[in-house]
């Protein structure tokens, strides 16, 4: 029996201003965690890139979430960008900001203006 082919649950991947904007929804589990994967290498690939990843229509999100994040996180800083997220969910936001994970994300509680491309220079 063969598993069924994993969702990606990338909603959306847009830019916003000077940034690159992605919003993930549903479930962020191992089963979709390889497409999410995928996608945020892909943007991490070059270097100066800004990500704003919008977690507010995820409905679960488990280790294999966090693992996603903190890989894209890596890759980003690496190359000199900024990696932000966008999260209004308690449980999800007690998740990224577990003391024992020391992983200081970024979180906002909204989407923040988009700021121009030339004005971020």
């Amino acid at each position: 029996m063969t598993s069924p082919p994993a969702a990606t649950c990338v909603q959306e991947v847009r830019l916003h201003g000077d940034c690159t904007l992605v919003v993930l929804c549903g479930e962020i589990d191992i089963h979709t965690a390889p497409g999410i994967t995928d996608c945020l290498d892909a943007l991490t690939h070059t270097g100066d890139s800004d990500l704003l990843i919008d977690l507010r229509p995820v409905d679960f999100m488990d280790g294999a979430g966090v693992r996603i994040l903190h890989r894209a996180r890596t890759r980003t800083s690496g190359r000199h960008g900024r990696f932000r997220l966008i999260c209004t969910r308690p449980v999800t936001r007690r998740l990224l900001n577990h003391p024992r994970l020391r992983l200081d994300f970024d979180i906002l509680n909204r989407l923040p203006l988009p700021v121009p491309p030339q004005a971020a220079a």
